[in-house]
């Protein structure tokens, strides 16, 4: 079956206002239940450290120097929708008759859960997934529980108390996710009756791993991977045709993700939720597909209880009136928060999703991100065109500076990348295995690739919480941002006044350490009356000590920002919003701004205020021609146009018809 999806049927739910602070009030009335597979996750990390040789096996012990233990599955929802706010939580399973049963219980009822779990005696034991870290690297997963076996006793006092509880309740999920679960096709079939008897008046949503189909009148949020896997079971014989969609450039995973969801509401004739990972989620009602962009992380992340997160804000807003979409939504960035709480399930809430969707960070163009062979350049030259800009010449222009107009900093990476490799190893580092130091240089390497552009001390935030994790500092001993801040600072700078001795003293010009065409092409600016602003990362009073040194501070004649050692005010996001959001008391109309950067910081924030977003993917080593590997993460911001350097100015400005 093909589907095409046409104009006015297929929107982003990123451009919908959200009113969401109302939502998150009307969840304070709502009643929701959760049946499925409660399960505990159990955190341990160890170390070789104050281990000592066994009398009984001769086998070295390793000690455990923290641990914690988490709610996994429904029970995991069960706790995110209660911290959302709603009034109450009503959560069904089987547990076995042990201690596990007793930790989640208690655990339950401190978050003010209603827990109705059935104990069973025999063949039954509480599903716990035993995680153990070491040397940063996870171990083998112990699992307890995979050979249950769901007694009929069980399955008839789990539906019946289920049953009671349906009255008070809008919205039931149904959670799978054990293998060796209780729902057997005898709780298949109780389950059914309970669903058709209620009609429309309860929302009934399934979230399961292998029984989507088995539970067809239902709402369903499943993940991509869940989706194929259905839609190849009905599809052996024939090859996969993809819908056709309806867009600047053809988008193959997307096209192929939009037939799907549309086929599975077919398949099913209810709505369908299909989360993409990292890029974000499909939802289909039956009339229209809308799309949830996927949000930008930079901190590192930990996958384990995203989908939960996702699933349990929707839940609870759909329970309070919310549309399909909009509850989606929500449900995204309470994903956006939950992956960033590493090694633990997550339970987002309600001000941490607040601020996230405040001003989110969206992922843009994610195929063409992917696959540079898609690129489109103007005809004879080395620039990309993803959308067309605004063509009229602009009044106001916005330069990053590392990387955009200087490579004084060039280098800073790996600079940054030794600091932090021998911050977190600590003492350990000339001693600690090679697979423990690739995963420290593996972390480290993630980390700078997805905060380039940000603060200095936001990277070295982060940088606090990967000391924290890998474990092999001392707590006592582990800095705060600004400290290790002025390692790194200590360690660049050095390098930094090494070329700046060498520009004062002739042996480097100017042109040595800019990208090419960078200063004419700033002076053609602002000769045109162009007004100029430079915004950078990095501490201000470097920013300006460094323009002055290469030539060019006179000409930013709006002002030249950067860091001032306060997280809460980016200076880049600070002199977009400062100048986007001001009416130009003149004329009475916004300003025409475009913004220059080799960062996504720069471009998401001008993307995301209607201004012209030009990446520079400039191979500072050689400062001209093309960098490849910044183009992704600039894509993903939002980048309108990629140009490598400045010696393409005149085409540029001739294509935007700027005049200038």
């Amino acid at each position: 079956m093909n589907f095409l999806i046409v104009t006015g049927y297929y929107t982003k739910l990123g451009e919908i206002t959200l009113d969401i602070k109302s939502i998150f009030k009307s969840i304070a009335d709502v009643s929701v239940c959760i049946v499925g597979d409660v399960c505990i996750d159990a955190y341990y990390f160890v170390s070789n450290d104050k281990g000592e040789i066994s009398v009984e096996t001769g086998i070295k012990t390793r000690s455990v120097e923290r641990y914690h233990v988490d709610l996994g599955g429904a029970a995991n929802v069960a706790v995110n929708i209660k911290k959302l706010g709603a009034k109450n939580v009503y959560l069904f399973g089987i547990v076995g008759d042990d201690l596990f049963a007793e930790v989640m219980t208690n655990l339950l009822r401190k978050a003010d859960v209603s827990e109705r779990l059935v104990v069973q005696k025999r063949n039954w034991s509480t599903n716990v997934y035993n995680k153990i870290y070491a040397e940063g690297l996870e171990d083998p997963r112990i699992d307890i529980g995979n050979f249950n076996k769901p007694a009929e006793e069980s399955i008839d006092m789990l539906l019946s108390s289920l049953e009671k509880a349906l009255a008070s309740c809008k919205v039931v999920i149904i959670n799978e996710q054990v293998s060796s679960g209780f729902q057997s096709k005898y709780f298949q079939e109780g389950l059914q009756r309970l669903i058709d008897a209620s009609g429309d008046r309860l929302i009934w949503m399934c979230d399961c791993r292998k029984l989507n189909d088995i539970y067809r009148n239902t709402l369903h949020k499943l993940n991509d991977r869940e989706a194929s896997l259905i839609y190849a079971a009905y599809h052996q014989d024939e090859a996969a045709e993809p819908a056709a969609h309806s867009g600047a450039a053809a988008d193959t995973k997307m096209t192929e993700d939009s037939g799907k969801i549309m086929w599975l509401f077919e398949h099913w004739k209810k709505p369908v939720i299909m989360t993409r990972g990292a890029d974000g989620a499909l939802v289909f009602d039956g009339s229209s597909l809308h799309e949830i962009p996927g949000l930008h992380i930079v901190n590192q992340i930990d996958i384990v209880g995203a989908g939960d997160a996702f699933l349990s804000a929707t839940a609870a807003c759909l329970a309070a009136d919310a549309s399909l979409e909009t509850a989606a939504e929500i449900g995204n960035f309470s994903a956006g928060v939950s992956v960033q709480k590493l090694f633990q399930t997550g339970h987002p809430s309600v001000e941490e999703i607040l601020e996230i969707s405040d001003s989110p960070d969206y992922r843009y163009h994610t195929a063409l991100a992917k696959n540079p062979r898609q690129a489109a350049y103007l005809p004879g030259t080395e620039i990309e065109i993803i959308a067309r800009p605004s063509p009229e010449t602009p009044t106001i222009a916005i330069f990053d500076h590392d990387g955009t107009i200087s490579t004084l900093r060039f280098g800073w990476d790996g600079i940054m990348e030794s600091m932090m490799t021998r911050c977190i190893l600590g003492n350990a580092y000339a001693e600690v295995s090679a697979t423990a130091f690739a995963k420290v240089k593996d972390a480290v390497c993630n980390l700078i690739n997805r905060t380039t552009g940000v603060q200095t001390l936001i990277q070295m935030q982060a940088l606090c919480r990967l000391v924290s994790d890998f474990n092999y500092v001392e707590l006592s001993r582990i800095l705060d941002p600004a400290g290790y801040k002025a390692i790194f600072n200590k360690e660049l700078l050095g390098m930094v006044e090494q070329r700046a001795e060498r520009i004062r003293k002739g042996s480097l010009s100017v042109e040595d350490v800019v990208i090419k065409g960078a200063v004419p092409f700033l002076s053609r600016l602002h000769d045109a009356g162009v007004t100029l602003y430079l915004a950078s990362g990095t501490d201000v009073e470097d920013v300006r000590r460094e323009a002055a040194l290469l030539g060019y501070e006179n000409l930013f004649n709006g002002g030249i920002y950067g860091s001032v050692g306060d997280i809460a005010h980016d200076p880049k996001k600070m002199v977009l919003e400062q100048i986007l959001e001001d009416i130009d008391r003149q004329s009475g109309k916004k300003a025409r701004c475009v913004v220059f950067g080799d960062g996504p910081v720069e471009l998401r924030e001008a993307y995301k205020h209607g201004a012209s977003a030009i990446g520079v993917i400039s191979d500072e080593r050689q400062r001209f021609g093309l960098n490849l590997r910044k183009r992704e993460r600039l894509v993903l911001a939002g980048a309108e146009v990629l140009i490598p350097d400045y010696s393409w100015s005149d085409e540029l400005v001739d294509w935007l018809k700027w005049e200038i």
